[in-house]
């Protein structure tokens, strides 16, 4: 078993190396006929294409083919230079290392983009029909991130392989010797795309489950993943400072100093900061609420940790300190309730038939669409004067951004019957 049998390049083969290569070459060629095979996904029911198994199995096949033959170059020990420039060398083995790596990268990406990610979010799209361009956005990201990762960390192994690992910085601060390297630099960046990933998997996919089993309102949603995706960030940023920084108390250091320093400067800053998470935590403003705030009346589009964005009724988008919507009086028209009640009043002479009025300004709250016709509008007659009577039209809407534009149809209606029917107004009356 030990015996050459032969020599190939200066290099001594024995009869358990052949064997041993025969036994790798078998497992591969097993390995690819057991593999190829497998079916990962049901087509009809992800909506994949039969078609793309192909590339898998091309991908399969070029990762176990790098693969065997780079053990094959270690069991026969045989191995030589490629390249030798200025002391820097590329051996065969590396070249067959850097493609097993590539390779097996590229089937990687494939399994977590069309296994994991897309089966995952078509799978959680089917309770409810979302618009195709969302969820198209939200898997082209996802797997452009995975892809990125992958060849990153594949960057990496190639460059500690071939001793490239140079040193992108290197500072001595408080006797602590601050180095960092290539490979430290591309793994903080992995870091952070990880972390995105995750928050994407876990708020598009985890969470949303749950929403849909707790039926939970789009507001609180919105509420739960910003509070998830900034823990997330938070924890990658001190795996990713860990990565670079040898010596975690140099940052904790710094960051106590800057921290009192920017307490001082910047606390307002942290006032917004702390009221926006009693915004989300308190949940008594919500995203998609309709807020009247300093005479200007809005949608919230966004809860940010510092401010939050309105869009008022003349289709301007504001940003607003948090910590004044805490501390200053905000008056949510629909916090418990989509629908608001509104009302027209009117006063007509005194000599008008009550019933006539009543009927004509019911009549007016018909035929348009933005007034629910439950609760139905109903009419009060509210005040005899000396010259005139008092009537009010209340109604309900859910659309409190174009309310004044609903009041003025019904009092072009309500004028346009009075008129018709000889009524005269009497005195101006307002209206809320």
């Amino acid at each position: 078993m030990t015996d050459t049998l032969f020599t190939l390049s200066g290099f001594d083969i024995t009869l358990s190396d052949v064997l041993l290569c025969l036994f790798i070459i078998g497992l591969t060629i097993w390995a690819y006929l057991k593999f190829s095979a497998y079916q990962f996904y049901n087509s009809d029911t992800y909506g994949f294409d039969p078609a793309l198994h192909q590339g898998y199995k091309v991908r399969l096949a070029f990762s176990l083919l790098f693969l065997s033959a780079t053990f094959i170059l270690r069991v026969l020990r045989f191995d030589f230079v490629l390249l030798d420039f200025n002391e820097f060398s590329i051996f065969l083995s590396h070249l067959l290392e850097i493609l097993s790596l590539f390779s097996i990268a590229l089937l990687i990406d494939w399994l977590i983009s069309h296994l994991f990610i897309k089966r995952r979010f078509k799978n959680r799209e089917k309770p409810k029909s979302a618009s195709t361009k969302s969820k198209g956005i939200g898997e082209q990201k996802a797997t452009r991130l995975v892809r990125y990762i992958v060849y990153l960390y594949l960057v990496q192994i190639l460059i500690r392989r071939l001793d490239l690992d140079f040193i992108l910085l290197q500072r001595e601060i408080k006797d602590e010797l601050f180095t960092v390297h290539i490979s430290d630099l591309i793994i903080a960046i992995m870091i952070m795309m990880s972390a995105k990933i995750f928050v994407w998997f876990f708020t598009q996919v985890t969470l949303y489950r749950m929403y849909k089993s707790k039926n939970m309102d789009e507001g609180t949603q919105i509420a739960i993943n910003q509070l998830v995706t900034y823990l997330i960030y938070i924890i990658a940023i001190l795996f990713a400072l860990n990565r670079l920084v040898s010596d975690m108390r140099i940052i904790y250091g710094a960051s106590a100093a800057l921290l009192v320093g920017m307490g001082m400067g910047l606390k307002q800053t942290f006032n917004d900061f702390l009221s926006g998470l009693i915004i989300l935590f308190e949940r008594s403003i919500k995203v998609g609420d309709i807020l009247e705030f300093e005479g200007q009346m809005g949608k919230i589009l966004d809860i940010g940790l510092r401010a939050s964005r309105i869009k008022t009724e003349k289709g301007v988008t504001v940003l607003i300190p948090n910590s004044l919507l805490v501390n200053q009086p905000v008056t949510n028209w629909s916090h418990f309730n989509e629908l608001v009640r509104f009302n027209v009043t009117i006063a007509v002479q005194q000599q008008s038939d009550p019933e006539i009025v009543t009927s004509l300004m019911l009549q007016a709250a018909k035929d348009i669409p933005e007034i629910k016709c439950q609760p139905a509008p109903w009419v009060l007659f509210n005040e005899i004067n000396e010259n005139n009577l008092v009537f009010s039209l209340y109604f309900y809407s859910d659309k409190v951004l174009t309310a004044r534009e609903t009041q003025s149809k019904v009092r072009l209606k309500i004028l346009h019957a009075l008129n018709e029917n000889g009524i005269s107004l009497s005195s101006r009356v307002s209206s809320s």
